[in-house]
């Protein structure tokens, strides 16, 4: 049978595409009650309000309104990751998500209407549409898991004036954004994707980093998505410890060395 034909995303009118709390409920055997308890749980952060939203429904035969929410793909992800298990079902919905808003921003012509050289420029801008929707998949993944700890660490480490570039840190050093970039690769700290440096998920749950992305429109009318990282205090000692142990120190303690 196939799964992603089963899966319940609708394209809302007002919210765009988005699955309701009750199929999240049904799909992963839980009382709508819970889940509704545990959405509300994530909405405690500020940060959360914008990828899950509140919502009404009837009930046939019922005059009240029930109150459910309604999931962006980004509040799916967030919602999945807080809870254990059903890997499929997020792994589909995730997918499927993907798939539609690829059909709903594409308008593909018909293969049978097409020239040899229409179907090859076809298929270089679909690899390259997926290559984007994997690296928006991946961006969300390390900014839903900043988002995860307490709302004591946002006050004091995130939201410090203090957050610092990779260029900063690289300066203390001694060396360039692109050297220390390609030394924590080496290091295991992170990989590139798409021309961006994106953190292995081993370090996403750690507060290193606070990331934001913006949406950048080209003059073929295409758009592509670029994630702005910096540090925090906290990556920068993770770092510091990181380089230090492999005999890395920074400028000032070479000086005094």
């Amino acid at each position: 049978m196939n799964q992603l034909a089963e899966i319940q995303i609708e394209n809302n009118e007002d919210f765009g595409l988005v699955v309701s709390s009750r199929v999240v409920a049904e799909e992963v055997g839980k009382r709508h009650s819970d889940v509704l308890a545990q959405i509300e749980k994530l909405l405690e952060n500020e940060n959360v309000r914008s990828l899950i939203l509140p919502n009404q429904y009837k009930v046939e035969g019922q005059n009240r309104n029930y109150k459910e929410y309604l999931l962006t793909k980004d509040g799916f992800t967030l919602y999945m990751f807080n809870i254990q298990g059903h890997q499929d079902f997020k792994v589909n919905y995730i997918n499927k998500f993907n798939e539609m808003k690829d059909e709903i921003e594409n308008k593909v012509k018909a293969p049978a209407l097409m020239s040899r050289k229409e179907l090859l420029q076809m298929a270089l801008e679909q690899e390259e549409e997926n290559e984007k929707l994997r690296l928006e998949t991946e961006i969300s993944r390390q900014r839903i898991s900043e988002m995860k700890p307490k709302a004591s660490y946002y006050d004091n480490i995130l939201q410090n004036k203090s957050l610092v570039t990779i260029g900063q840190i690289a300066k203390d050093y001694g060396m360039s954004a692109q050297a220390l970039n390609k030394l924590l690769h080496d290091l295991k700290v992170q990989y590139k994707q798409s021309g961006q440096w994106l953190l292995y998920s081993k370090h996403h749950s750690k507060g290193l980093t606070h990331s934001d992305t913006t949406e950048i429109e080209h003059k073929d009318g295409s758009t592509s998505v670029r994630m702005h990282t910096k540090w925090t205090q906290n990556g920068r000692l993770f770092l510091y410890e990181l380089l230090k142990q492999n005999n890395i120190l920074p400028m000032i303690e070479q000086e005094v060395s």
